[in-house]
């Protein structure tokens, strides 16, 4: 297989001071998979007409860990008539150029960081052959399971003082922030969460903070008013196809609902390549633009979270988690071989702890897929799902199947085009393999549908399938059907039962 590497990658691999530190796991997973690594000629001119300012971020082109594509070809005539007219400069004149090598198959993907070239890629119907870093890395972690380093992340609270300031995780914050590593001691006592694999490697971090209503903001601008406020101070993600930025987005809304605040809000520095792919992470979860934070010569941009208020323009991710109470309630069963990879938080109390953090990229998701060819009733965006884990078949059935978890519905996806499509919606969230998925689209692809959703809590006590029928909920001697729809008493009570408290979840609009 042969990649070809735009000249954004190039220059992210070989600039002296490392700008976008997932660069690293690309080319780990690159030469697993043994891909050619290959450059175009035109990459090098591109190259050659940088001009640098700081010293520290010229690069040294090493050649040797590269092949030079020796011979290239005209612009195919699609190509030339689908993007030429719209090159405005030299720069775009060289990205159709590369494009035209994997349209015309002399190479196999192409990896970029350019969003104007995955648009143009759209527009000549390759986008399946184009990826950027991350979802490169998810790619080829969902294709090969059994070459992931590492059979465990684990995501838990620590203390600042037990983490090792030195790794080199924590470069990328000594650049940009003057004093970081004094800063960093100075929080010795306080606590952070932190996410490491098995070999000890740090691949996430996370510090939040308080602030009530007399915090001083006279550097943001606009000014904020004055409210209870959860501050994002120090995340990083590094991209591993795991989905682990959202495992840290669900902790970021946990904390802000257990502290009631009104807001988050997080200050990210502009231009900085590496937190492209955390701004993007943000915006998917309702984070929005909110200003300018401006101190020792540099700016940041402001994102800002609002909590306890529901905003009807906004789709249900990005409402999250403020809930709509008058939406409509179903039930939805799991197999138990399904269950806890899906749905880790809502693991049995019977069920090994150990295998809840494992190699599988689901786990992590906040977003998550469930599929299913039975009939739906109209399931809509924001509708609230709970997941009914069942049981063994049996006398035991109606104590072993048990209601574990509330979800929302993102969307639900049908009438797919392709099994291409049909997986892509799929990629790192759902339990099954790529053959599973396959066999499905084969024999129920004209009933295959996708139901997006979203985790939202752990019913605190597990109601059991007895309950249900006790509870003229379910009829005895069956269980809950695929979409069974519950009505809202029913649900209050279901809720009220389990012992669980949603109500910092409701809004009213």
């Amino acid at each position: 297989m042969r990649a070809l590497l735009d000249t954004n990658i190039i220059i992210y691999r070989e600039n002296k001071r490392i700008t976008n530190y997932s660069i690293g796991h690309l080319f780990k997973w690159l030469d697993k998979l043994r891909y050619d690594k290959i450059i175009h000629p035109l990459s090098i001119e591109e190259i050659s007409r940088y001009n640098y300012d700081d010293p520290q971020e010229a690069i040294t082109l090493k050649l040797d860990a590269y092949n030079i594509m020796k011979t290239t070809v005209p612009l195919d005539a699609t190509v030339d008539a689908k993007l030429s007219p719209n090159d405005r400069d030299r720069n775009d004149q060289i990205d159709t150029a590369l494009l035209n090598e994997v349209y015309l198959n002399r190479v196999d993907v192409i990896i970029t960081e350019d969003k104007r070239m995955i648009n143009k890629a759209i527009c000549l119907g390759i986008s399946d052959k184009i990826f950027n870093i991350n979802s490169f890395i998810s790619y080829a972690t969902t294709g090969n399971p059994l070459l992931v380093e590492y059979k465990v992340l684990a995501v838990k609270k620590t203390y600042f003082g037990n983490v090792d300031l030195n790794n080199a995780f924590f470069n990328s914050f000594r650049t940009a922030y003057d004093g970081f590593d004094k800063w960093f001691a100075s929080k010795c006592d306080e606590e952070a969460y932190i996410c490491q694999n098995d070999t000890g490697d740090i691949l996430g971090f996370l510090y939040l903070k308080t602030e009530d209503e007399s915090e001083n903001y006279h550097d943001i601008m606009p000014p904020f008013a004055a409210k209870k406020r959860l501050k994002v101070g120090t995340f990083k993600v590094e991209s591993t196809g795991f989905r682990l930025g959202e495992r840290f987005i669900k902790i970021i809304f946990d904390n802000a609902i257990e502290r009631s605040v009104d807001e988050v809000y997080i200050t990210l520095f502009e231009n900085l390549p590496e937190l492209t792919a955390l701004y993007e992470l943000l915006v998917r979860w309702g984070f929005v633009q909110h200003g300018v934070k401006t101190g020792n010569d540099k700016s940041e941009k402001v994102l800002v979270k609002k909590m306890k208020c529901y905003d009807s323009k906004l789709t249900a991710r990005q409402n999250y988690p403020n809930l709509l109470y008058n939406k409509q309630k179903f039930i939805l069963p799991i197999f138990p071989q399904y269950h806890t990879a899906l749905l880790p938080d809502s693991m049995l109390n019977n069920e090994n702890e150990v295998d809840i953090m494992a190699n599988e990229p689901q786990r992590y998701a906040l977003q998550k897929v469930y599929i299913s060819w039975a009939p739906e009733r109209n399931v809509q965006p924001g509708d609230i799902v709970l997941f009914y884990r069942m049981g063994n078949e049996g006398s035991n059935k109606k104590y072993t199947s048990v209601l574990t978890t509330i979800t929302i519905v993102e969307s639900i996806i049908c009438n797919f085009s392709s099994e291409k499509e049909f997986l892509h919606h799929c990629q790192n969230r759902s339990v099954f393999s790529d053959n599973d998925l396959k066999r499905f689209w084969t024999k129920n692809k004209n009933n295959l549908k996708i139901l997006k959703f979203i985790f939202v809590k752990s019913l605190v006590k597990r109601l059991t399938l007895e309950y249900m029928w006790n509870n003229n909920i379910v009829a005895a001697p069956n269980g809950p059907r695929s979409f069974m729809r519950l009505s809202d008493e029913q649900f209050d009570a279901i809720v009220s039962d389990s012992q669980t408290n949603l109500d910092r979840y409701w809004r009213i609009i």
